[in-house]
């Protein structure tokens, strides 16, 4: 498998296994939200790739930023959507598993948009790996 899929699905197992809280939106699979419940979306988004070392096997360096948009009905506050953005963020925080390796979440009001009030959940990481040279 390749590193960026590793990455992924290293993520996508680590919120799924530890968010129960709401249904989770995946990226770019179908689904229609009930406008009167919330919910959760997963984004990863790789940032860059660098080679830090040269070697038969080089280490390289990916960074990207795990994307959690918490959705909850507009017009119902905002305590919800803040323990949510706190449960999400606990879920991420300076963890490391599958040699990927967060950073500290911050937590974005986004406001009205549409039927749903947005917070957002970003945190940064990284991972290193040692690859072959392409042949």
């Amino acid at each position: 498998m390749g590193t960026f899929q590793e990455i992924r699905a290293a993520i996508e197992t680590r919120f799924s296994t530890n968010w129960t809280a709401t249904d989770i939106s995946w990226d770019n699979v179908p689904f229609t939200p009930d406008p009167e419940t919330a919910f959760v979306q997963l984004l990863i988004n790789e940032v860059d790739a660098y080679q830090v070392s040269m070697a038969t096997a080089p280490c390289h360096w990916f960074t990207g930023i795990i994307h959690v948009v918490i959705m909850v009905p507009v017009g119902t506050g905002t305590h919800t959507a803040r323990g949510y953005a706190d449960s999400v963020a606990a879920i991420f925080r300076n963890a490391i598993f599958s040699n990927i390796n967060c950073r500290t979440p911050r937590i974005i009001r986004v406001g009205d948009v549409g039927e749903y009030f947005q917070y957002s959940c970003l945190v940064n990481f990284w991972k290193d790996e040692a690859l072959s040279n392409a042949t």
